[in-house]
């Protein structure tokens, strides 16, 4: 009788630890495949590139002879300058010794196609390379507007890998330089 009650106790046993050791490593198991299928999901959104914008690294690179700025942790993910030919002249880019400016598009660009075209502005003789501003009416005089810079914009947080500032260090520099307005 005790062999019997040995035997089917020890049986009990073996089961529930083989059963419990299944659950906890079927668990363990969905949750890794989980995580390996959101690593191989395609990364080709707007809010992709963003997201490396903010947390990837990015090197200036030369491609066909152009200067390009790419994501070292996916260099499918870059950033392409265009042509910078476009006279580009409105009261907070003419500050500078060299009051000439240029407007140039930006591409951001994921495995060679465009994503999105911004508008940056070369100001003071080249030295300066910064975002477009937004517009926005004030209070005050009728017609009166203020220039702005939104630091949460995604022209800023490229202009954050991109951005040249001259003696100004800064986009906040040049703000202070321009009149512009810095929102959150």
């Amino acid at each position: 009788m005790s062999l019997a009650l040995g035997i089917v106790v020890g049986a009990f046993f073996s089961w529930l630890f083989t059963y419990l050791y299944y659950r906890k490593s079927s668990a363990e198991q969905r949750h890794d495949l989980a995580q390996m299928a959101d690593q191989l999901k395609p990364r080709n959104t707007l809010d992709d590139f963003e997201k490396l914008l903010e947390e990837g690294v990015w090197e200036e690179a030369q491609i066909d002879n152009k200067d390009v700025w790419v994501c070292r942790a996916d260099n499918t993910f870059q950033i392409h300058f265009g042509d910078c030919s476009e006279a580009y002249a409105e009261r907070w880019t003419t500050v500078y010794p060299d009051p000439t400016g240029r407007a140039c598009p930006v591409y951001l660009k994921i495995g060679g196609v465009t994503i999105k075209e911004l508008t940056f502005v070369y100001m003071d003789g080249f030295r300066i390379f910064v975002p477009m501003t937004g517009v926005r009416p004030t209070t005050g005089a009728p017609g009166a507007i203020e220039f702005f810079w939104n630091t949460g914009s995604l022209e800023v947080k490229v202009c954050r890998i991109v951005g040249h500032y001259y003696i100004y260090e800064s986009l906040e520099g040049i703000a202070k330089m321009s009149n512009i307005a810095i929102i959150s």
